[in-house]
């Protein structure tokens, strides 16, 4: 005995095309239903300029058997000339005093001991 939950015998013609026509229905109410949305809300039809400008935007990329090479012409290398990201920037510990010297009068961040008024 089969244990899917559907029959596996052939359908009649008949059912075949109570089938069709429920796949039809099903399908033109949801292209109503979109159409419907499209035409009341103006957030849809925004989402959908969107979503337009995108497809246009990757299909061009796409075609457009050329494009690269146009781009890596006009365009300088990424690393011509440029130092690296950190060669400016100072070592963490240059603002730190050295060991055994106070900090300077103006200078909080080093100080960590607790507050002078008693509670």
């Amino acid at each position: 005995m089969s244990i899917a939950p559907f029959s596996t015998r052939p359908l009649s013609a008949q059912s075949e095309r109570k089938r069709t026509r429920l796949a039809v229905a099903i399908a033109t109410l949801g292209i109503a239903a979109t159409l419907l949305a499209y035409a009341v809300s103006p957030g849809v039809r925004h989402a959908v300029g969107h979503a337009a400008h995108s497809v246009r935007h990757a299909v061009s990329r796409v075609l457009d058997r050329d494009g690269g090479q146009h781009a890596r012409a006009n365009r300088p290398p990424a690393h011509a000339n440029r130092p690296p990201a950190h060669a400016n920037r100072p070592p963490a510990h240059a603002n730190r005093p050295p060991a055994g010297k106070p900090a300077a009068r103006g200078d909080r961040s080093s100080v960590t001991h607790a507050s002078s008024s008693p509670r």
